[in-house]
């Protein structure tokens, strides 16, 4: 629990400084309620030394950007970051929280939270770039309204390693329909460093631009190895940003789950086969995985889905036996979905 009796915000400097007025309104918002009195810190010319000593009053909390104020402090601080991993500042050990500019100005659950607990946030290992690896699986289609929906996708990654030069596409093959264990296992045969991330998604999934950075973020804040993230569905011609699908309501169905080399749920999930875009594997994960991103990273082009046609319902019992061999029937944990115990006869 926090013991601040005040808090500090220095949102200035030369190439990072932040006035966006949803942030400002959301930080203050947050200190309130968590009865936290705070000041706007304003720059001054008396010196280095004098910085140094305001940036580390004692019982402060310190809400900064990547700047010059967050380099100097060495007391509880949350960082707020761009967007783009490549220019992310490094936690220290004793920030408590690391939000990019789009998590604070969409809600404020996430910043009371992290202030309220007052935890250090995940160190990196050290500081060589990690490899945020997108994993998905090519298979074929002849069908023009499915080709479309995987160009939109491809596209919208295109966007996504422009932003961040430190994502790196993995496609995988498969002769038979694929299942979603082998996708996981050629996946973490990718990683070479500590902090690297796997994200696997569905094949005509799209990523925001700011999707790798909220997703680093949350990771690193709460300290998690494995999060998964729901979809929104939505129709457009055009790549779409965080502001366009923050606020639609997310789909049922789960498309996106990221992992780290050191996830405790990796060595099960890989020995389990489950057959991608079937009914209840992404249940059956998401209840391994546990922690949900609460944020809205991915988005979808609506279509008619064959997991509800004949011709996935062979492949549905398929997926239904072997998560029946590791669960109690028809149970599906945190994200228990009715439709997927229909029946499919």
């Amino acid at each position: 629990m926090h013991n601040f009796k005040k808090a500090i915000v220095a949102l200035d400097g030369a190439s990072n400084k932040i006035d966006n007025k949803e942030i400002l309104v959301n930080i203050r918002y947050a200190l309130n309620t968590l009865h936290i009195p705070f000041e706007i810190y304003k720059g001054h010319t008396d010196g280095f030394a004098k910085l140094q000593e305001d940036m580390n009053q004692e019982d402060t909390l310190y809400i900064v950007n990547d700047s010059l104020q967050f380099h100097l402090c060495e007391k509880p601080n949350i960082l707020i970051t761009r967007s783009p991993s490549w220019v992310q500042g490094t936690p220290k050990p004793s920030t408590i929280g690391v939000f990019c500019k789009e998590m604070i100005a969409h809600e404020t659950s996430q910043l009371i939270a992290c202030i309220a607990r007052n935890t250090p946030v995940r160190q990196h290992y050290d500081l060589n770039a990690a490899t945020t690896y997108l994993l998905v699986n090519e298979y074929q289609t002849t069908e023009t309204h499915t080709m479309g929906r995987y160009g939109l996708a491809a596209f919208s990654w295109s966007i996504l390693a422009t932003n961040d030069v430190h994502v790196k596409l993995l496609l995988q093959s498969s002769e038979d329909w694929p299942t979603v264990n082998e996708m996981l296992r050629e996946g973490v045969e990718c990683f070479s460093h500590p902090d690297d991330i796997l994200i696997i998604i569905n094949r005509d999934i799209c990523l925001i631009p700011e999707s790798v950075a909220i997703i680093r973020n949350y990771m690193d804040t709460h300290n998690f190895d494995a999060c998964y993230a729901k979809r929104v569905d939505c129709i457009t011609q055009a790549a779409l940003s965080f502001k366009d699908i923050s606020n639609i309501k997310e789909y049922e169905g789960i498309d996106l789950f990221a992992f780290r080399p050191g996830a405790y749920c990796i060595s099960e999930l890989i020995n389990v086969p489950l057959k991608l875009g079937r009914v209840a594997w992404d249940n059956f994960w998401a209840d391994r995985v546990k922690n949900k991103l609460p944020y809205n990273v991915c988005y979808h082009l609506p279509h008619g889905s064959e997991w509800t046609t004949p011709a996935g319902f062979d492949d549905n019992r398929f997926n239904l036996s072997a998560i029946s061999q590791h669960s109690k029937p028809n149970y599906m944990g945190v994200e228990h979905y009715e439709e997927y115990f229909k029946d499919v006869k």
